[in-house]
């Protein structure tokens, strides 16, 4: 399957600066379910300067996890996706169409 990858910069309470690999999932039906996207030791991570980028991923090589939290601001029960990525290689370049239908 082909992901989108987008890289989220953040930083902790002391500093330090990480990122956050973001995408969505597309279901069979057409839903979409957006998804923090982890990758494992050995399979290494996209260069955050690159994103957003194109991933193939095999089914295999992935599996998706969920977690309900609470959100503090409404204590309104959710949940969160994350899919581990144990295995990629890089895909077709990444076009930007979200502004092609307007001036």
């Amino acid at each position: 399957m082909q992901l989108t990858i987008f890289a989220k910069k953040r930083q902790t309470k002391e500093g330090k600066t990480f990122y956050n690999y973001l995408s969505t999932l597309v279901s069979r039906d057409g839903r979409e379910t957006p998804v923090q996207v982890k990758f494992r030791d050995a399979a290494g991570q996209p260069r955050p300067e690159n994103c957003p980028c194109n991933i193939i991923v095999e089914k295999a090589d992935a599996n998706l996890s969920t977690r309900e939290y609470t959100d503090p601001n409404t204590a309104e029960i959710r949940q969160s996706k994350t899919l581990w990525v144990s295995a990629w290689k890089n895909g077709p370049e990444y076009v930007d169409h979200s502004l092609d239908d307007y001036d």
